[in-house]
Parts: C-alpha cells; sequence; structure tokens
C-alpha cells in the first residue's frame, strides 16, 4: 500500500560522484556483476552502468551491458545530452543511442532504425532515472518521470512503500523503498534506496510473469 507521510520538502540535490559493484542474481544462482560509476567534470557529468555474466552464465550467454548517460549539470539538476544502451550476447546485439538535439527533440536509432522523437521538456533517459529518483527520494518530490526508450516516450510513476530493513553483501541498512508497475501487473520494479549513501541504490528487484532478477549492493565508494 502506498504510504503518504508528510513531510517539509527539503531542496533537491544531484547525486554524489561514485562507484558501486552490485551481484545480479536470479533465483538464487549469481548471473553477472554490475559497475557503476558516476563522475563530473565542470558542468558535465557520466553515468556509467556496465553489466556482464560471469561464470556458466557467462560461457552459456556472454551477456554484456551497457548505459551511459552523459550531458549537463544545471546548479543541482541533471539534463541529459545523449545515452547509450547497448545489450550484446552471443545470440543478439541490440543497441539504443540517441542524443538530445534541443530540451524537446531526440534523434537516434534502435536496432539500427533511425527515428526522431517530439517529447515534453524534462524527459529524462532511463539511466539518468534512477540519479533523479535518488535526489527526488531525498527531496520528498514527485516520482512521475517521463523517458524515452527505444524510440517511445514513456511515462513512469513509482509508489512509495516506506522504510525497510534489507541486507546485502554490503550489509544491512534501513531503506527506503519504492515500485513501479507496468503491463497490467506483469513487470513490476521494486527498488531499495539507503538514505545513509546518500540515497544510493542498496537493491533491485525485477519481476516479470514470475521471473525474477535481483541486483544486490557489494561496495560503494563515494569520489
Amino acid at each position: 500500500m502506498l504510504l503518504l507521510t508528510a513531510t517539509v520538502s527539503v531542496a533537491q540535490a544531484a547525486p554524489p560522484a561514485h562507484q558501486a559493484r552490485y551481484t545480479v542474481e536470479k533465483s538464487g544462482m549469481t548471473l553477472g556483476e554490475m559497475q557503476v560509476n558516476l563522475a563530473y567534470a565542470g558542468s558535465r557529468y557520466t553515468y556509467l552502468k556496465q553489466t556482464k555474466a560471469t561464470g556458466l552464465a557467462a560461457m552459456i550467454s556472454g551477456d554484456t551491458l551497457t548505459e551511459r548517460s552523459a550531458g549537463t549539470r544545471q546548479g543541482e539538476v541533471l539534463h541529459s545530452t545523449t545515452y547509450l544502451y547497448h545489450h550484446k550476447s552471443k545470440r543478439k546485439d541490440r543497441r539504443d543511442q540517441y542524443s538530445f538535439t534541443s530540451p524537446t527533440q531526440v534523434s537516434g536509432s534502435f536496432e539500427g532504425r533511425h527515428y526522431q522523437l517530439t517529447v515534453p521538456n524534462g524527459t529524462l533517459d532511463p539511466a539518468l532515472l534512477e540519479l533523479r529518483l535518488m535526489a527526488n527520494l531525498a527531496a520528498n518530490r514527485p516520482l512521475n518521470y517521463t523517458i524515452s526508450e527505444r524510440g517511445k516516450v514513456k511515462n513512469y510513476r513509482f509508489q512509495r512503500l516506506g522504510k525497510q530493513s534489507v541486507s546485502v553483501p554490503a550489509g544491512s541498512f534501513q531503506a527506503e523503498v519504492v515500485q513501479m508497475t507496468r503491463d497490467n501487473g506483469e513487470r513490476q520494479t521494486t527498488i531499495w534506496l539507503a538514505p545513509e549513501l546518500n540515497y544510493a541504490i542498496v537493491k533491485i528487484r525485477h519481476n516479470e510473469k514470475g521471473d525474477i532478477i535481483e541486483s544486490k549492493l557489494e561496495s560503494y565508494q563515494a569520489r
């Protein structure tokens, strides 16, 4: 159930630069690891996520996934200018890559097909969504977002589920929990964020038709 809390809104702040490492699991079996890096250089930011299969999963699939969001930092708000999603395995090679040519125009290609989109001002890329979620949760702001993904505009709305103790390889945390449900309940994403780590994500659970994949924080270092 959505828990409504009456707290004072505070100023939004962009997440600090950091590095993090996650283990990726399915049904208790380790599938791979994910490296995350948020860096700033002057008024620019780069948010890079790299996931690769390990062990038996690497032998079977050879999966690698790269996501990169790059753009500008205006005050304490991050704005995307370019985005890359590249998922490669032994069976497929899927890429979504685009640029914001203006705050309301996107030009890119998905699986080799070019597209042009008119999007609402304030539209995010899927990677920047995570950083905006961290900032908005800390500032007690609404968790509603417009995303450009695979040549389409999508609306994401997260529900606040309150606080919950969670244990991951990096330790135990009192986390804020949010959840998003899509496709008439067939796809559900639950995210645990730790206030003591600047609202970094400590756990993500993707549930698609009962098929559950979890990412759990192994290490976090502010930079």
